[in-house]
């Protein structure tokens, strides 16, 4: 039977009504413990005295305000790791959310709260926090029956190694969801906005080629963002292995077609020259869905950083009872130090593109689950200043009982 998970969320703020109003729309949607204050050095004794999961964080409070808490939370090795969403007034300017960023927060709604982004929110957190305390307590029941071991055997410190792995790497996730969730997937939301008030509040004074580029940033980054958050979604289904692993036969033309079409907009965006050289008769035995996957991220990865008027060459050949697919660009090409950071997700490697576009590196992290799932390796060949080449293999057959 399934441990329960009962949440306890802080929610802070000096005036009663807003605290109020916050506990009747929580409780509405959500079975978890609230607990209350209205001061920032309130909180700092509730969070010594008990756990709290998540805050909600009123900025401006007489005394300490919510900023000031923050910073003193987030240095609190105990406390460092809640996750704080400031709720604050309407920041145009963007300096509130600055700040709340630099002190720790995650996220930072405006009032008046939309109750529907409000519950959105909490949800999207909430279950990444459902997801950490499941694999706490796995981890806890596997170290209880490891010790039990260790009393019978005295010879289970391996196993023991290899769970406080796999606790480093849970946190690991959590962190790297919710620093993509805080910068990477809001940060083009807000230019999304930012453009669309734009046209809203001065659609005519702007000329017509002014309104269509404003819309054609609008689109890109709606785009990009989808991606990103495409990746998310099937990255996370993967860490709590919820994703399905149908592997059937199949014939590569019969998806990278398709791809290619998708992703020459982005490449005809830069001026660069998509090429598929995908002989119609290879076929492998993969997850055709997980197969799509990697060879779009690879090649929106190759697009990316491949300067304009660049070239992107997708290829495929048989190779004994394998099949190699390649990406090929003449972009700018990888460091040595950056390439072996490449697949690790608690790397903080901050690489931006040739047009300046900033990456997670999820893609690439995705991509490598993937083509392990599916029995395959996947090897860089690259050059800084002259290209790159991603070269997966895939089994060509199914593999014989």
């Amino acid at each position: 039977m399934e441990a329960k998970f009962k949440p306890d969320i802080l929610i802070v703020d000096d005036i009663e009504h807003n605290i109020f109003a916050l506990r009747t729309l929580i409780e509405a949607h959500f079975d978890a413990n609230l607990i209350e204050a209205t001061s920032g050095e309130q909180v700092l004794r509730i969070i010594n005295e008990r756990t709290v999961d998540l805050i909600l964080m009123d900025v401006m409070m007489p005394g300490m305000d919510g900023f000031e808490t923050a910073r003193l939370i987030k240095n609190r090795p105990k406390t460092s790791n809640i996750p704080i969403i400031f709720i604050s007034a309407y920041d145009p300017t963007q300096k509130l959310l600055e700040k709340g960023i630099a002190a720790g927060g995650y996220d930072y709604l405006t009032k008046p709260i939309d109750d529907n982004q409000l519950v959105y929110r909490l949800k999207m957190y909430l279950r990444f926090i459902k997801h950490e305390f499941m694999m706490n307590l796995h981890l806890r029941e596997l170290n209880m029956k490891l010790i039990e071991e260790i009393e019978e055997r005295k010879a289970t410190e391996l196993s023991l190694q290899i769970s406080q792995f796999e606790l480093k790497t849970a946190n690991s996730s959590k962190d790297k969801f919710f620093s993509i969730i805080a910068h990477d997937l809001k940060n083009p939301f807000n230019g999304i906005i930012g453009l669309s008030s734009l046209l809203i509040n001065d659609f005519d004074s702007f000329r017509v080629e002014e309104q269509k580029e404003f819309i054609r940033d609008i689109k890109t980054t709606a785009e990009n963002t989808f991606r990103l958050l495409q990746n998310l979604l099937e990255w996370s289904q993967t860490q709590t292995g919820k994703i399905a692993f149908e592997p059937a036969q199949f014939k590569l033309i019969s998806i990278t077609s398709e791809i290619v079409d998708l992703v020459k907009t982005s490449a005809g965006n830069k001026s660069i020259t998509l090429e598929s050289a995908i002989p119609p008769d290879i076929g492998v035995y993969a997850d055709k869905n997980m197969i799509n996957t990697i060879i779009r991220n690879l090649l929106l990865n190759a697009v990316k950083f491949t300067r304009s008027g660049g070239k992107i060459v997708l290829s495929a050949r048989n190779f004994g009872d394998t099949v190699e697919i390649s990406v090929t660009d003449n972009g700018i090409g990888i460091t040595p130090e950056n390439m072996d950071k490449l697949f690790c997700i608690d790397c903080n490697v901050i690489s931006y593109g040739t047009a300046g576009e900033q990456g997670t590196g999820l893609g690439l992290i995705l991509c490598k689950e993937f083509i392990e799932k599916n029995s395959g390796t996947i090897r860089i060949k690259s050059d800084v200043g002259i290209g790159s080449t991603f070269t997966i293999t895939l089994p060509e057959t199914a593999p014989s009982n």
